[in-house]
């Protein structure tokens, strides 16, 4: 299990759905996936599903962008909950104020299938896809907060120094537990000699920034909800493009269809053209300093997960930088 997940006794979960007049808890049931938060599926008398994330204790060390990030995922959940293309669980109570032993944030259950387990025709596919495209773009659009970055750490008021601020922040997390990044010398140039493709962003957008096919549910083989908000920013709307191939180049034809979706909708349509490319692969390049770093934070190192999740972090990186690397 990972060290930042919490247990929690029957009755401290029972006093929490009394306490948010929900009901009593008649069957809990451990949901698997993220390994961050500890997350159980509660059914209550009546029958009711809900989800319950339970936070890292304050004492866990945590990467600096999750520090109290049971806040930001209330702040994101509340600001999608009127979305028209896609739907977000609805938040049922939370308490995030270090005030009581344990934080959490309680959703209802969503039922459906997710993209991962689906079974579909290239053509449902293809309609998913411009589905999302669309949803992704209503999330972009969306009116929000002035600035950048984490709202958890405190927004900075360009999206250049948001991203200088945030791959920092990753480095020095690595560096705290004597972690040697691989890359590290190229990945530092890279972001030194695209400083001014940074400074191109000039609105703030949501972006959620975990939209691979695990986070996306489907209902009658059509798009129907996205969960799971814990690594959404406020920052460059093209970082929600990267998610359902990691470790490969971002291809337009392969998404045209999403492409589509996005630029049929979207108040700031995009073009992917050189500059925005590179954006994209920037954010990957931070996503990897993630996935890369967040190991020895979650995992022992006899754990298979930290062999695995490190060596696809790496994977991560190497594509960005070498995808960056071809386009001069």
């Amino acid at each position: 299990m990972s060290k930042t997940k919490r247990n929690i006794s029957d009755e401290a979960l029972g006093e929490i759905f009394l306490r948010h007049s929900l009901g009593k808890v008649a069957k809990v049931t451990p949901l698997k996936g993220g390994q961050f938060n500890s997350v159980l599926k509660v059914t209550v008398q009546d029958c009711k599903d809900y989800v319950i994330k339970i936070a890292p204790s304050k004492e866990t060390e945590v990467l600096t962008y999750e520090k109290n990030l049971i806040k930001s995922e209330v702040y994101f959940y509340e600001n999608f909950a009127d979305l028209k293309n896609v739907c977000f669980p609805k938040i049922c109570g939370y308490d995030y104020s270090f005030e009581r032993e344990y934080q959490y944030l309680i959703m209802e259950y969503i039922e459906g299938e997710m993209l991962t387990e689906a079974k579909l025709s290239k053509e449902e596919y293809s309609q998913v896809m411009f589905k999302l495209g669309k949803a992704m773009a209503e999330i972009h659009d969306l009116p929000c907060e002035e600035g950048f970055g984490y709202i958890q750490n405190g927004l900075c008021k360009t999206w250049e120094e948001a991203y200088l601020s945030m791959t920092e922040n990753v480095i020095k997390n690595a560096e705290s537990k004597n972690v040697k990044i691989p890359y590290l010398g190229e990945i530092r140039s890279i972001i030194e000699e695209n400083r001014n493709i940074l400074r191109e962003v000039k609105n703030t957008s949501f972006v959620h920034f975990d939209l691979w096919a695990g986070n996306i549910i489907l209902k009658d083989k059509k798009l129907y909800a996205l969960i799971d908000c814990e690594r959404a920013m406020l920052g460059d709307r093209v970082g929600d493009f990267i998610s359902l191939d990691y470790t490969a180049a971002f291809d337009l034809e392969e998404n045209k269809h999403l492409i589509e979706g996005y630029n049929n909708v979207a108040n700031e349509p995009l073009t992917f053209d050189s500059n925005e490319m590179k954006r994209l692969y920037l954010m990957k390049i931070y996503l990897g300093l993630i996935v890369y770093t967040e190991q020895y934070y979650r995992h022992g190192r006899l754990s298979p997960e930290f062999y695995a999740n490190r060596k696809f972090g790496k994977k991560v990186l190497h594509n960005a930088i070498e995808n960056i690397k071809r386009m001069g």
